[in-house]
């Protein structure tokens, strides 16, 4: 018989799932894997049972040496578990307090049947900065515009999980794609250390691959929901720049591509700015549209419309009929 659950352990227990777990899909675990004491197992998950002063404890105590992460940026981790903290209060409130007026149950009710909001999209960036450190340090640093990113690749393919993955990074800002008007609540942003004008590194591509692998698999994340920040914000940038290979990425199952123009006609009623509407882009600035699907697909900058470009935003919007 299980011991009764009191509201302690319970709170811990939610407090992990929701901020500090790790997430591992169960088909990904191995057939004969067991789980220790410090582990706790729900429907296809499985998850730490720690609170986030263990792990900030725990955390503290690795690499602290003088130069290391922890020394560097033993600040901003601190305020990240402050604010981990901050959050699961939010969570334990039941009802949730709100001013509409209604007449709430005296004994509250809860649902078993839940789970956690995934990301359903990938965000790709370029730093547009001259150094990974100093990515690193603007995103760790509280205040100013708040920027951040759940990932950071360096140019030599070191990978920075800087926010877990279910949480909301603030990284799209005003952004659109298709219906979509809050990119950051539904996508995980990944920033590539690059300036905007450098070709991106192998390593860098080999790591980024990788790890859209494992966001694919984890989150079930459609192929064309791999996306760049200039696509969902074509009037204000323009990351990814046109040396980033969206073609080769697309090859290995991330955005899609359009496919042989040669022999393609165009119907004569085709509308261009209604192909790019159903492709996703935001059309109120026609020309910011054309000029960020021409970056993502045509690898370059440009509001030249003519019939090779309107036959490749027609045959990329063939993909979405």
């Amino acid at each position: 018989m299980l011991p009764k659950v009191t509201k302690a352990p319970l709170k811990g227990f939610f407090l992990s799932v929701l901020f500090l777990g790790l997430i591992l899909e169960s088909k990904a675990q191995p057939p004969n894997s067991t789980h220790g004491p410090n582990q706790i197992l729900m429907k296809g998950t499985i998850l730490t049972a720690k609170d986030s002063a263990e792990i900030a404890n725990s955390n503290s105590m690795v690499n602290a040496g003088v130069g290391s992460a922890m020394a560097k940026y033993g600040k901003a981790n601190q305020l990240y578990y402050k604010m981990i903290d901050s959050l699961s209060k939010i969570i334990f409130k039941h009802p949730y307090e709100d001013s509409a007026g209604l007449s709430y149950g005296t004994e509250w009710v809860g649902t078993p049947n839940m789970g956690l909001r995934r990301p359903n999209f990938v965000v790709i960036h370029h730093t547009a900065n001259n150094s990974c450190e100093e990515t690193l340090n603007y995103f760790a640093t509280p205040g100013g515009r708040e920027a951040s990113a759940h990932y950071v690749i360096c140019k030599d393919g070191t990978v920075h999980h800087m926010l877990n993955d279910l949480l909301r990074s603030h990284h799209a800002g005003d952004s659109k794609w298709g219906n979509n008007t809050d990119l950051n609540s539904s996508s995980i942003g990944i920033e590539l250390d690059n300036n905007g004008y450098q070709p991106f590194t192998e390593a860098q591509m080999n790591s980024l691959t990788t790890l859209l692998e494992r966001l694919k698999t984890t989150y079930k994340i459609p192929a064309a929901n791999f996306i760049g920040h200039g696509d969902v914000a074509p009037a204000r940038k323009a990351d990814p720049s046109v040396q980033f290979d969206w073609k080769a990425l697309s090859e290995k199952g991330f955005g899609l591509w359009y496919d042989d123009t040669t022999n393609v006609e165009v119907p004569q009623n085709f509308d261009y700015l209604m192909g790019l509407r159903i492709i996703g882009y935001d059309i109120s600035s026609p020309a910011s549209a054309l000029t960020a699907f021409k970056r993502h697909f045509m690898n370059e900058n440009s509001t030249i419309i003519n019939a090779e470009v309107r036959k490749v935003i027609y045959m990329v919007y063939r993909k979405f009929e």
